[in-house]
């Protein structure tokens, strides 16, 4: 079966938060309280944010879509921390029946492909600590820890910094 890379669109937004909500479902099953994970819904406030974030260029998202519909997606833009330089992919999903197909890694190397293509030299990730499938696949990429991590608030939870250097654009 096959998929296309695309850059996501403003009305591809719903479909993201679907991937999202999905993913989250399974990924952190057994890491975040099944009660908060149950009550995950597309809610129309942050599928408005999303498209209008898209629609102003605040970012940048790629879309894989399969059979004409959204399957995966991967959300980047510039380091939102001030002290950490480049640029930072916030997020990277695939609906759980995507899981190792290569939806992931196509989404990440059309993402640091752009990126590096924009001049970038270095990207970063924040990830749950506690996310083993996810801190594989971002090893098997490339990416490095960086020595950073942080406390999530609500609920708590531990996130590490991973690194990676892009590859010179030709």
């Amino acid at each position: 079966m096959s998929f296309e890379i695309r850059k996501a669109l403003p009305e591809d937004s719903g479909a993201i938060e679907a991937v999202r909500i999905a993913t989250w479902r399974v990924a952190y099953r057994g890491v975040m309280p099944d009660t908060f994970l149950a009550g995950l819904e597309v809610r129309p406030e942050p599928v408005r944010n999303r498209s209008e974030w898209l629609a102003r260029g605040h970012g940048s998202a790629m879309v894989a879509v399969r059979d004409g519909f959204v399957r995966g997606f991967s959300i980047y833009g510039a380091s939102r921390d001030d002290d950490i330089p480049g640029m930072e992919v916030y997020a990277i999903y695939v609906f759980p029946a995507e899981f190792s197909t290569g939806m992931g890694r196509a989404l990440m190397a059309a993402s640091t492909e752009e990126m590096s293509s924009s001049g970038h030299s270095q990207v970063g990730l924040w990830v749950l600590a506690d996310n083993p499938r996810a801190r594989r696949f971002y090893e098997r990429f490339g990416f490095t820890l960086s020595g950073r991590t942080k406390m999530l608030p609500n609920p708590p939870l531990e996130e590490v910094h991973y690194r990676m250097r892009l590859a010179a654009s030709t």
